[in-house]
């Protein structure tokens, strides 16, 4: 009940709000690009179109079997995009490999312990002068402050460069930013 709920919500309702988002991301088309916590697909349709047009190649990355499965089904016209289930920290991936990553609408659930090591992960296998891209909830009933968001990415290396804060509908407050990871 939940995939088809997200599905319908993320990926029918708000898939303009996500293609907006993605456009926003200026991608040239040719990049490499991991979707971390991808879900139903409700981004990971927009990059798939988008890099495929352009030659590029996306991940996509999530714990979860279930949502691995809706995934492979809003993706399916898109052959050449990976998908990879388990923890970021366990996939032995090389330094960076991607050219862009996107955590969206997901660190907030991640238990607090944990978002450090999966935070420094994420920026490892960004390339330098590569951007990451993150979105997330503010409400304190599911959420996390905007200012341990900063944090985690900061302290992981990664330099915030544009940030905002708003509110989407259905979605609610949210943090949104660019983070970049220093050219060598």
């Amino acid at each position: 009940m939940e995939v088809a709920l997200q599905r319908a919500v993320n990926n029918r309702v708000l898939s303009q709000s996500y293609k907006r988002y993605v456009d926003e991301m200026r991608l040239r088309g040719d990049e490499c690009v991991l979707d971390y916590g991808s879900g139903g697909g409700a981004a990971a349709r927009h990059l798939a179109r988008r890099l495929a047009a352009g030659g590029g190649h996306l991940t996509c990355m999530d714990v979860s079997a279930r949502w691995q499965t809706a995934l492979r089904k809003v993706l399916r016209d898109y052959p050449d995009v990976e998908y990879r289930r388990g923890d970021v920290r366990e996939m032995g991936l090389p330094d960076g490999r991607f050219d862009v990553v996107l955590v969206h609408w997901m660190l907030h659930d991640i238990p607090p312990a944990d978002r450090p090591s999966i935070v420094a992960e994420l920026a490892r296998l960004l390339r330098p002068g590569g951007r990451l891209f993150s979105r997330e909830p503010t409400s304190p009933r599911h959420g996390m402050p905007a200012a341990e968001a900063r944090q985690l990415f900061a302290a992981a290396g990664l330099t915030e460069t544009h940030a905002a804060e708003g509110k989407a509908p259905i979605l609610g407050e949210y943090y949104r930013a660019v983070w970049s990871k220093p050219a060598d």
